[in-house]
């Protein structure tokens, strides 16, 4: 069988959904293929912002960046004779950020600002302290029709944004998470009485991108995977997909967007590409997230970049309970990281991304993996852990063996094989810095980003608390992820480039099917999703006049 569409989309995150709005819009005939039953990919997943430097609603708002801080910013992580972020492919990021955001409101988008989610790195030149970064409005999946039950829900959905969550995490600490506490619980009330079925996160994003998509009458086809792409003298014109028990062959001659995400599901390209011990089961990716588009467009003569990465998150994964990023919870005083030795080896409260790569270097000499997090017995009655509110320890928690707990922290030591004179070491000079607010060892809390996820409460450094009232408790930490970011080499337009840099004709792709933009680092928070975001617009736009 054989269809003709004009454009192809590989993947159902949110590259792909801007890319088949954006198509739409242009006069093209866009298909969009799933080959999981459900819609969204990882971005429905995951916290659902957006790092969009220098866009339009920072300056409704009368927040001042410029085009220049911008790429000023994003030349800081990688080079600009490195295939995988050029500083053409920067710019064109950047400048089209306007555009692709008016283009989804013009659709019916609902964006808000992240008022306070700094870059991850505002000290550095470029750096924005009062943050770039958006997200969705709060959505009713009800709105979404038969299709709710074709979307990839979380199992953590609830009625709240991404960037109200710093001050829950600190309902027992401060008046505002106390209220923010009363306010999303007046939200489920509503819900329960009204029926609704409200959303934030990623759920808002995708779920309203796809109301965007349905209302357009674009084909959205589940269960559908790319077997190959189609090539006739060197240009992609379509490809050939499995959908059931059939191979259907789709002609698309303004070309294929790849945006079927990375590897975080594939264990063997896991273990080919990533540093080592490397696992499929400490992932937050998507079940979809399996790499063969990857492995598509290298056999096309893809270039690959950042193969080695991942967007690393310290993760719990407590007995019964789905793997938990667990980002906040490092950057809460009270507590630190420690590896085999009892050392610290990394700042607790920086980029996720960061620490995670310095988990796996320091696991090189010491045994990081998992790394420890030691904790006061204040910091359980005070702060979340997991999706478990402030309280009491659970008992599974202990009895499992997953969580330890000792009344000194030598015997703590020993439950989790740490060296104890190591761990005693370290916690002395640890409170020794509390005492003093400064970390002169890894400089935590030292900038805007470090406090992000403090305790105000606790002076005068809100990620700086000291160790030394027991019971004592221990919590094994993974390098888990967001998904991997390694794959194809792009330029401005999305198209996908060969190592001499010429250009597969025909052939796009945008997200964790990509080369991160930024590299080794994650430059603040959404910049995964911004990225797919705006790549995608680039492509279809560059689609409708090639």
């Amino acid at each position: 069988m054989t269809k003709a569409y004009d454009f192809l989309i590989v993947g159902s995150g949110a590259g792909a959904l801007v890319a088949a709005v954006t198509a739409k819009v242009a006069g093209l005939e866009p298909l969009v293929i799933e080959k999981t039953d459900l819609v969204g990919g990882s971005t429905a997943l995951s916290g659902g912002i957006l790092w969009l430097p220098n866009n339009p609603l920072m300056a409704r708002e009368s927040v001042t960046d410029t085009r220049e801080a911008s790429l000023t910013y994003l030349a800081n992580f990688t080079s600009d004779t490195d295939l995988v972020s050029t500083p053409t492919r920067r710019a064109g990021f950047v400048d089209a950020i306007p555009a692709m955001i008016a283009a989804m409101e013009e659709q019916g988008m609902r964006y808000r600002r992240c008022p306070g989610y700094c870059d991850y790195y505002d000290d550095l030149p470029g750096g924005h302290a009062q943050g770039r970064s958006i997200q969705a409005e709060l959505f009713d999946l009800n709105r979404l029709g038969s299709w709710k039950g074709r979307f990839r829900r979380s199992p953590t959905a609830m009625p709240l944004r991404t960037s109200e969550a710093r001050r829950l995490l600190l309902m027992k600490r401060t008046a505002a998470g106390a209220l923010m506490a009363m306010r999303l619980g007046s939200r489920i009330a509503v819900q329960r009485f009204t029926g609704k079925d409200v959303v934030g996160s990623g759920g808002s994003l995708q779920g309203r991108m796809l109301e965007i998509v349905l209302r357009l009458g674009i084909d959205v086809w589940t269960g559908t995977a790319l077997a190959s792409l189609d090539i006739e003298n060197g240009r992609v014109v379509g490809a050939h997909l499995r959908r059931g028990n059939e191979i259907v062959t789709v002609r698309a001659p303004r070309g294929v967007l790849i945006a079927a995400g990375g590897f975080a599901r594939n264990l063997a390209m896991r273990e080919k590409f990533q540093p080592h011990p490397a696992s499929d089961s400490w992932t937050k990716a998507n079940p979809g997230d399996t790499g063969e588009v990857i492995a598509m467009m290298e056999a096309a003569g893809a270039a690959l970049g950042t193969m080695d990465q991942a967007w690393w998150i310290q993760t719990l994964i407590p007995p019964g309970q789905n793997p938990h990023h667990a980002v906040p919870e490092t950057g809460k005083p009270l507590s630190i990281m420690v590896d085999a030795s009892g050392s610290r080896f990394v700042n607790e409260s920086a980029s996720y991304m960061e620490i995670g790569n310095a988990m796996y270097a320091r696991n090189e000499t010491v045994s990081a993996i998992p790394a420890w997090h030691i904790m006061d017995a204040r910091y359980r009655r005070r702060y979340f852990y997991g999706v478990n509110p402030p309280g009491a320890v659970k008992p599974e928690w202990i009895e499992s063996g997953w969580m330890k707990r000792a009344d000194t922290i030598g015997d703590l030591a020993r439950q989790c094989g740490i060296d104890p004179a190591g761990l005693e070491a370290t916690v002395a000079r640890f409170n020794m810095f509390c005492r003093e607010g400064r970390d002169p060892d890894f400089a935590r809390g030292a900038n805007v980003y470090n406090r992000y996820y403090g305790d105000p409460t606790v002076k005068p450094n809100p990620c700086l608390g000291p160790i030394e009232q027991g019971p004592f408790l221990a919590a094994p930490l993974m390098p888990g992820d967001a998904g991997t970011c390694g794959g194809a080499c792009i330029d401005e337009n999305g198209r996908v480039v060969r190592p001499d840099k010429s250009v597969i004709d025909g052939l796009y792709a945008t997200g964790n099917s990509t080369a991160s933009l930024s590299g080794p680092y994650y430059a603040g928070a959404g910049l995964s999703i911004g990225a797919s975001s705006v790549f995608g617009y680039l492509a279809a736009r560059h689609a409708q006049t090639n």
